[in-house]
């Protein structure tokens, strides 16, 4: 337990709370693990077995150094250390991993293909382009700056500490773990629950969506003009599309409304009617607060929250509730 920096052992959570058990099995707790870690390993090892072009001359090298990522080109080769693993598994998993610079310090290089649940296979890294520039990462993926570094790792860790704005990779507690999201707990469980710190309580309906949108994004994270319903990509930001939607003008309404977030989605049944029935339901006189005007009885997630589907093999559920006009590149929610 490191009382004197205010953060506890994340294991103590689980002598009090619940929750904290159930937690652990999450997507946000898995969202970052090492790249040596079982997980990672056994899909970074189907590369060999992969039906991508582009994954043929690269191959993956364990030795005392590390793991590496390595692209063979006739009698020459290129390569980069793999050391972290970014995502939970449930839309895809990409890997990083740092290069001392001429200075000392660590430069963050992210691989150039990602694996995709959605086709159980690799394909681009987003936001990597088709056809790589020349250059020593040309095959194996992209030089990160530090600012975008710091981002990518905040959101996908508990404790992050940066010196002189470089992140430092040997003091990263990874994965959003309960003092991630409630603050530092040392003095709480020092206390045995005497010190306790309760500014989750009484926020409004704004804030409370803000603070899940410190990382799945706030509007004015996102291009003004980016935001519109016939915009695909904004689907991935959920917060975004929640707050353009009437359904979320009723003041009750949070992304807790609909999630526990101390719950893995699995065990949410997430995709059938009792979130919508919340509100939308059959009043004391009979009569419903809201008709389908397709004359449905159930499957609301299916029609005005459908899987949309963005450039690489990824779906998201759209959040931006809504009668649409348009179903085209969506698929329906399973």
């Amino acid at each position: 337990m490191n009382i004197s920096r205010g953060w506890a052992d994340e294991a103590s959570c689980m002598d009090c709370h619940v929750e904290a058990a159930d937690f652990a099995r999450t997507g946000h707790a898995r969202t970052l693990l090492p790249a040596d870690s079982e997980p990672s390993l056994s899909i970074l090892q189907s590369l060999r077995t992969s039906k991508f072009p582009q994954t043929a001359e690269v191959s993956l090298e364990h030795r005392d150094a590390g793991l590496f990522a390595v692209h063979h080109e006739d009698q020459s080769s290129q390569e980069i250390p793999l050391e972290w693993c970014f995502g939970s598994g449930h839309h895809a998993r990409t890997w990083v991993g740092s290069l001392s610079d001429s200075w000392g310090a660590a430069d963050l290089v992210e691989f150039r293909l990602t694996w995709y649940a959605l086709t159980g296979d690799f394909e681009i890294t987003p936001g990597q382009p088709a056809d790589p520039p020349p250059g020593y990462f040309q095959y194996l993926g992209a030089l990160f700056d530090h600012p975008k570094t710091r981002r990518c790792f905040a959101c996908h860790a508990t404790q992050l500490r940066v010196v002189d704005g470089r992140v430092d990779f040997d003091h990263i507690h990874p994965g959003v773990t309960c003092q991630r999201c409630h603050g530092p707990r040392g003095e709480h469980v020092a206390s045995e629950g005497k010190i306790s710190d309760f500014s989750w309580r009484d926020i409004d309906q704004v804030e409370s969506v803000h603070r899940c949108a410190e990382c799945h994004r706030r509007e004015d994270d996102v291009d003004g003009e980016d935001i519109h319903e016939d915009n695909p990509h904004i689907a991935r930001f959920q917060p975004v599309g929640l707050m353009r939607s009437a359904c979320f003008r009723s003041p009750e309404m949070t992304c807790m409304t609909c999630h526990d977030p101390h719950t893995p989605l699995a065990d949410q049944k997430l995709h059938e009617d009792w979130q919508c029935n919340q509100c939308h339901h059959e009043n004391p006189k009979g009569t419903a607060q809201a008709h389908c005007g397709a004359g449905e009885e159930s499957g609301c997630v299916r029609c005005h929250m459908p899987k949309v589907r963005a450039d690489s093999p990824l779906e998201f559920t759209d959040h931006w509730i809504r009668v649409r006009s348009d179903m085209e590149g969506t698929h329906a929610a399973e």
